[in-house]
């Protein structure tokens, strides 16, 4: 099979990542949240049979591997502090009885 390198990249303000001629994000937790969605992916890709990695843009402009599918252990040390939770879900506030039974008011559209 081919290849997939996933490029986390830093473009303006926004942390990236780009695939190919893809480019995802911005990601909202910055280049840690870029660096472990890019290794989520990278090890589905290795898993599927492709030659896996993940590069890191630094400061100099050269891109270096930080990670690698069959060479480097998943998840790796540096990404487990990294995870992403996601929040609870915020609980439907009722609706107050009288909003939700009132009749329409007169003259609106029905």
């Amino acid at each position: 099979m081919g290849h997939a390198h996933y490029l986390v990249a830093q473009r303006g303000t926004g942390w990236f990542i780009l695939l190919e001629k893809n480019r995802y994000g911005p990601f909202l937790s910055g280049r840690n949240g870029a660096l472990t969605a890019a290794v989520q992916a990278a090890h589905q890709a290795g898993k599927d049979g492709h030659d896996a990695r993940v590069w890191l843009r630094a400061v100099d402009g050269i891109a270096r591997t930080v990670w690698a599918f069959g060479v480097d252990v998943y998840p790796p040390c540096w990404v487990e502090p990294l995870r992403i939770v996601a929040p609870e879900p915020r609980p439907k506030r009722p609706r107050p009885a009288a909003l939700a039974s009132r009749p329409p008011e007169p003259g609106g559209v029905p």
